[in-house]
């Protein structure tokens, strides 16, 4: 591909505003945004600075501000430079407002999704959603559309809300054949593969690990090395979770080299993210905590809050299981807490959960019953099978400490009968989400279908009007 020596050449100091935004976009598209920033030096130099906008025409002034607007978030999210997403907002906003006077459809749908992207990376998911889906609703070019859909599955990436995540990519995958962007259709593989590995099962990671070379391979053509090595880290994190942890390292290595060459501080850290996780498979929590402290140092200072909490996750384990248990519970409290602010409680529950695992031995029987507690709140009632797996076992937790009263709203409550208004929770939640069934609800909470309905039977006979009508099952005619 030419473009990046065509657009070197035709960069000038005289040029006009036009010029300099389709030239700019160019390279941003391609992941060069040092050199985007070059190509608006006439009008545009740096982060925290406005656009010189004056005299230009009012469809250049617009531009001027989107492309200044979208390289300050791209900038600050590669540099981790604070307060680089609200200024990349402001700018957008205004953008925004002025094609929106000029009914200009497309560039306003352009302009959301830039606006959605900032949103998402200070983890404000509900107002990136609203961005994302207005985007959609003011295109109809399939490139716009295919850029809203691909990049709003990050939020639903993000809060863990899959099924969501691969219903848009279905949707966005009846766009491929109307778009020639090389650098757009590896977004989308990338994309992709993201969440089949989220999904889990080796089905699903293989089919990861095709799509992440797909993507690598679109990179590749369209020349975008920034890219190209996120696609190397994706495909470490596959290899992490199929157990070859010395290829994923050295994957992991070589996309390493791209980004320290790129100055890319951001993607550095979120890389580093991902070597914690292999030393924490490794049992080297020393290293494990080391390299995500840095990731998250990096994250925190620069406000990427939808990236820093998972972070924070995991290096709370590498603090629990080094012993340091004060500093992580500390930690796996703040990424509770950024999930809430975030407007993200599943992610906040999960966290809790995670505490429950990491520290029941530090943790006394109120932390543990309030923390459960807290996370079952969180969760909700759409609970994935390894969710609902965790829930249950954290329940357990609760009857293996031994004491024989827990605080209560109302005075105080045998802690046995704590324990059984949990497991009655569980398995309401269960019979709800299998539509009655007690052999599907047997199958989320792991019993037997006669293990569960002895358990319904004896202990919570106010669950029977929960389960669907019980079936006879007529007898063979044929004799044995």
């Amino acid at each position: 591909m030419q473009t990046e020596t065509l657009l070197e050449a035709s960069v000038g100091t005289d040029q006009t505003a036009t010029a300099a935004c389709r030239e700019a976009k160019a390279f941003e598209n391609v992941g060069e945004y040092a050199k985007a920033r070059d190509a608006l030096a006439p009008f545009w130099n740096q982060v925290g600075e406005r656009p010189r906008i004056e005299g230009s025409s009012p469809q250049d002034q617009a531009e001027l501000l989107l492309r200044a607007g979208s390289l300050s978030g791209w900038l600050g999210s590669s540099g981790q430079v604070a307060g680089a997403q609200q200024f990349a907002k402001d700018l957008i906003s205004e953008s925004i407002r002025r094609f929106e006077e000029q009914d200009a459809r497309e560039k306003v749908a352009e302009a959301r999704t830039d606006l959605a992207i900032c949103y998402w990376r200070e983890g404000a998911m509900d107002e990136a959603r609203i961005w994302f889906q207005s985007a959609l609703e003011a295109s109809k070019d399939p490139a716009n559309q295919l850029r809203a859909l691909v990049n709003s599955t990050s939020v639903e990436v993000s809060t863990n809300h899959l099924d969501q995540a691969r219903a848009l990519l279905d949707r966005a995958a009846s766009l491929l054949d109307d778009v020639a962007d090389d650098a757009a259709l590896g977004r989308f593989y990338m994309q992709r593969g993201i969440v089949n590995r989220r999904l889990g099962g080796v089905e699903n990671l293989d089919r990861a690990l095709l799509d992440h070379t797909a993507a690598s391979v679109h990179f590749e053509r369209a020349k975008h090395r920034r890219y190209f090595a996120r696609a190397q880290n994706n495909i470490a994190v596959a290899l992490l979770e199929l157990g070859r942890y010395d290829e994923a390292l050295q994957t992991l290595d070589e996309a390493r080299r791209t980004f320290v060459e790129m100055g890319d501080v951001g993607s550095v850290a979120q890389l580093n993210d991902t070597r914690a996780r292999v030393f924490l498979a490794q049992q080297r929590y020393g290293d494990a905590e080391k390299v995500a402290f840095s990731s998250a140092s990096v994250l925190d200072r620069g406000g990427e809050h939808s990236l820093l909490g998972d972070t924070l996750h995991t290096l709370g384990i590498a603090q629990a299981r080094q012993g340091h248990h004060t500093a992580a519970l500390t930690t796996l409290k703040r990424a509770a807490e950024l999930a809430d602010t975030a407007g993200d409680p599943e992610s906040a529950g999960r966290a809790l959960l995670t505490t429950l695992e990491e520290l029941n031995s530090f943790l006394s029987a109120e932390q543990i019953t309030n923390l459960y507690f807290e996370a079952d709140r969180r969760l909700g009632e759409d609970l994935s099978y390894e969710t609902m797996k965790r829930l249950r076992e954290c329940a357990r937790l609760l009857t293996a400490h031994s004491v024989s009263v827990v605080a209560a709203s109302a005075g105080t409550i045998l802690f046995e009968e704590e324990v059984k208004l949990c497991e009655s929770n569980l398995i309401k939640r269960a019979l709800d989400q299998a539509n009655g069934s007690v052999t599907r609800a047997a199958r989320i909470l792991g019993l037997t279908h006669q293990g569960l309905c002895y358990i319904i039977n004896h202990r919570h006979k106010n669950l029977l009007a929960s389960r669907a009508p019980i079936r006879v099952r007529r007898k063979s005619v044929i004799r044995k």
